[in-house]
């Protein structure tokens, strides 16, 4: 049976995960469902989430989907570039609303995670705020006088696309040595699986039971709480680029804060603790309190951020 309130539901495409859960109206989660993101194959992935969708309608009562996905989105309908998903020029919002028969709000993921910041989290009481999401990638979203600021052809915000490193390897977006290349948790995880191979001996090593391919984000923290200096000196080296595109943003914004979700943010005060020595005095950083799912309770409110 449906319960008699009306609910929200949000759909939270990311790199590597798909999180779609319905939020009450004081924006706790009450129930979530996860899926590994079909990054090659748009029409599974689609159908899945409309799957999800539809039983989920049968238990909440919900009267429209929000839908934040990664890229540049076009009228609020089309995902035009999406980075390291392949469904660029999907009419995600169109396909979504014909197999659920729900209308659909769509908008960039960073975005989202700067609304669920913004209603529910580290931005209630802020005026000029930057959230950045860590994750496959690292997106980031704008907010200044309390409106997410788009620019003026709606792709401002590629928080994790300005060079740290103009002899860096290649980036999707087309320039080189990215902040992106250095603070995502696939740059993190590339690091620490170079860094097991090379030290055999090591507690990183061990955990992963000879194997550097079975290093995710939270196994080198993990040798680290047992004393693993090999991977403590790749979590430092982490922190250090982390810290320095930080400074670089906070330079650049003058936020009143910089909120970090996603990801590796889940691993909690260790990540502030470890930040904190490297900021420069006028950085204000804090870590989301929403568990990571800002960007989930923020796509959820899309039409809420857009009726102002």
């Amino acid at each position: 049976m449906k319960n008699a309130s009306t609910d929200l539901l949000g759909v939270d495409i990311g790199g590597t995960n798909v999180k779609i859960g319905v939020i009450d109206s004081e924006y706790n989660v009450k129930e979530f469902i996860k899926f590994k993101t079909e990054k090659d194959d748009v029409d599974a992935m689609l159908g899945s989430i409309c799957g999800v969708i539809r039983d989920l309608s049968q238990k909440y009562s919900f009267d429209f989907v929000g839908v934040g996905s990664p890229g540049r989105i076009e009228d609020n309908r089309t995902v035009i570039e999406a980075g390291n998903i392949a469904y660029d020029n999907t009419p995600c919002a169109d396909i979504i609303e014909q197999k659920t028969g729900l209308p659909v709000y769509l908008d960039n993921d960073a975005n989202c995670a700067l609304y669920g910041e913004k209603f529910a989290g580290a931005g209630k009481n802020i005026s000029d705020m930057l959230v950045l999401t860590i994750g496959t990638g690292v997106g980031g979203g704008i907010m200044i006088g309390r409106k997410c600021y788009r620019g003026h052809n709606g792709r401002a915000g590629e928080l994790g696309h300005f060079i740290m490193d103009i002899n860096g390897e290649p980036c999707s977006c087309g320039l080189r040595g990215c902040f992106e290349q250095f603070a995502s948790v696939t740059a993190f995880v590339k690091a620490a699986r170079k860094a097991a191979g090379e030290h055999k001996d090591s507690i990183l090593y061990e955990m992963a039971q000879g194997d550097p391919s079975r290093i995710g984000g939270r196994l080198p923290f993990y040798a680290m709480y047992r004393g693993c200096e090999v991977a403590r000196g790749v979590i430092d080296e982490y922190i250090r680029h982390l810290a320095d595109g930080i400074n670089s943003l906070a330079k650049m914004f003058q936020p009143e804060t910089i909120v970090l979700t996603g990801g590796i943010m889940n691993e909690g005060p260790i990540i502030t603790q470890m930040l904190a020595p490297h900021f420069m005095p006028f950085v204000n950083c804090t870590l989301s309190p929403l568990h990571g799912n800002a960007g989930l309770i923020g796509a959820a409110l899309i039409k809420r951020e857009r009726e102002g």
